[in-house]
């Protein structure tokens, strides 16, 4: 999820020099080269370029006199579709005809001057702010002391930045507080960052962050946090101390970053009412309002009020789209609308949410899954028996769905298919029944929350301590898991790297690595707890299973005494029974795409096309 991220406020600053005068309020081509050699990123370049909506026409030498001058890329490709962008001109929709014009009420001069005051007075609170930011920065490295620290630090070599970070503190004798040393925790914290060294950074980033934003380098800070969170999970209680800093002398976008930020905190710790507060703060031409949205709607879900969270979820898929952020997010709002869809009973609703998951998406299997359920509770049994055979594919084999085969069995019985049901009990028995004595001993032997993080790492790694891979499934689906097990291996990864280039750092060193160590042990402990809880509930679920196995075969087994009652009926003389003999090879048809082709258990696949499976397989009860 890239964010756009301003450096010290100097483009807006430049932006709002370069366009004010202006009174198209345009920015042109000359302008962008002179950002773009300043360093201004891509992002932040198509941002002013949206800002007011440039129309660029340009010629053969004008792309290359900015490819000469080093304009990157993109910046160039949307200048090219700036025309079909900003120049009024309909978009197509699928179907080939031409989309009818949107009749707008052309904007009176009062509106446009209040438009032109509001753009200009937000662009020189922006301008005032950058000024403020690089005065305050030029102070604190004035004397160039801690000058040689920061370029060390900007070329990689963090073990140098840090030493001299380090020496500048100690020589000066500064204490905990001062400005200098303010400084100089910044210095060693954004130096880990830029080396990767995320945990270690994260404590020292929240401690300069709290200090306050009338520090030199609180909006640096709350960036530099903010890319740190993306990469590791790191939400300290700590960061509830944010709530008492106003931060409206900032520019939109910081104050935009700032309340998702809080609301994302919030909503991880369950606070729905502050969660809401920040999250409502975002304003709509943020990055992050689609998300602010999604989130939003979770915690309506939370406390049952549907309506309000589908409108929610929907706006956060408009919002996704508009600012083209993070499609993931429109995913998740797809998933949600259909699971308050199914809720509600309305499953061809549902089922119109779960096929908009993107096949790229990593929650396709999810919406595959539920799709099938949707399915089997309205009684559409093509479509789910379709739906099941996608699961058993190779398409979805990282996935454990151990009720399958019991739903399939199901399916059969209700129609009266003995001999399918009886295919599909056995499917459940071979492969999934099998996988309970094995779970149900190791659970057993393993004592502490570190044998369940050692089984399941030596098991992945294929050492001596295995288990079942199918159970590993629901372990390595889970998010939770997901989010500790990144957080250990950074932690890992990081005491290796120090151990490696941090002898330089003497006991600065030390220090790092027993702060690692500690963490370590403690997210492995948590680790080894979740994978427990994941494990006991496949338990619990297998044991259900089983259950219902029986059921269903004491169902059967009367269901085949009907059978054989008809049949010597039928021979007696009593009763004529048609009945339709079923070829031990039929198990339905399945139909992929305009092409039909026969449909065993074990069967051939089309990654593309799994959406498209059916089965047709008659009812031959008797009525």
């Amino acid at each position: 999820m890239k964010k756009m991220v301003m450096r010290n406020g100097i483009l807006i600053a430049l932006i709002a020099g370069l366009i004010i005068p202006s009174v198209a309020l345009s920015i042109t081509k000359e302008q962008i080269i002179t950002l773009s050699g300043l360093g201004i990123s891509e992002a932040e370049i198509i941002a002013a370029i949206e800002k007011d909506k440039t129309v660029f026409n340009l010629q053969v030498t004008d792309i290359l006199a900015l490819k000469q001058a080093n304009v990157p890329e993109g910046v160039i490709k949307h200048m090219l579709q700036s025309a079909q962008l900003y120049g009024g001109a309909g978009q197509a929709p699928a179907g080939g005809e031409a989309a009818p014009a949107e009749a707008q009420r052309p904007k009176t001069p009062a509106e446009i001057a209040a438009e032109q005051r509001r753009i200009r007075e937000e662009a020189m609170k922006m301008a005032a702010e950058a000024k403020a930011a690089q005065e305050r920065q030029r102070k604190a490295f004035a004397e160039g002391m801690l000058k040689r620290g920061r370029d060390l630090a900007e070329a990689g070599k963090y073990v140098e930045a840090i030493n001299e970070f380090e020496k500048f503190r100690s020589e000066g004798n500064y204490q905990p507080g001062s400005e200098e040393a303010y400084i100089a925790d910044y210095g060693i914290a954004n130096a880990l960052a830029k080396a990767g060294l995320y945990q270690s950074a994260a404590k020292t980033l929240v401690d300069v962050v709290l200090q306050g934003p009338d520090r030199p380098f609180f909006q640096s800070a709350m960036t530099d946090l903010r890319r740190l969170r993306k990469e590791i999970s790191y939400s300290p209680p700590e960061l509830e101390e944010l709530t008492n800093f106003y931060v409206g002398e900032f520019s939109q976008a910081f104050q935009d970053s700032f309340h998702y930020v809080l609301g994302e905190f919030f909503y991880d710790y369950k606070n729905y009412a502050q969660a809401l507060k920040y999250l409502d703060q975002v304003s709509s031409t943020s990055e992050d309002y689609g998300k602010a949205l999604y989130l939003k709607g979770l915690v309506q879900v939370q406390n049952k009020l549907w309506r309000s969270a589908l409108e929610s979820f929907q706006n956060s898929i408009l919002a996704t789209e508009e600012n083209k952020s993070d499609a993931e997010v429109a995913d998740l709002a797809y998933l949600a609308l259909a699971r308050i869809a199914y809720e509600s009973n309305s499953f061809d609703a549902a089922i119109y949410y779960y096929r908009k998951v993107s096949e790229e998406s990593v929650k396709l299997a999810t919406a595959f899954y539920e799709s099938a359920w949707t399915y089997f509770i309205k009684g559409d049994y093509s479509r789910a028996l379709g739906t099941f055979q996608a699961l058993h594919s190779p398409v979805f084999e990282h996935y454990f769905y151990p009720e399958l085969w019991v739903l399939e069995a199901t399916i059969y019985l209700n129609l009266c298919h003995t001999d399918l049901t009886r295919k599909a009990i056995e499917m459940h028995n071979t492969r999934i029944a099998v996988l309970s004595q094995p779970l149900e001993e190791f659970l057993r032997s393993a004592r502490r929350p570190s044998d369940f993080y050692d089984a399941v790492m030596k098991t992945g790694n294929n050492e001596a301590y295995m288990l079942d891979e199918a159970l590993l499934k629901p372990v390595y689906a889970n998010v939770d898991f997901y989010n500790l097990y990144s957080t250990v291996r950074q932690i890992e990864s990081e005491m290796v790297q120090l151990q490696a280039e941090g002898e330089g750092l003497g006991a600065y060193q030390a220090a790092l690595l027993g702060k690692l160590k500690a963490q370590q042990i403690a997210k492995v402990n948590e680790i080894g707890i979740k994978i427990q809880q994941i494990m006991r509930r496949t338990q619990d679920e297998l044991r259900e299973y089983s259950v219902k196995i029986t059921e269903i075969e004491v169902e059967l087994d009367m269901l085949e005494m009907m059978d054989i009652d008809a049949e010597i009926a039928a021979l007696s003389g009593e009763e004529t029974v048609q009945k339709t003999e079923t070829d031990s090879s039929e198990t339905g048809m399945a139909i992929v795409g305009a092409d039909s082709l026969n449909w065993p258990f074990e069967s051939e696949y089309w990654s593309d096309e799994v959406r498209a499976y059916r089965a047709f397989i008659s009812e031959r009860c008797n009525k």
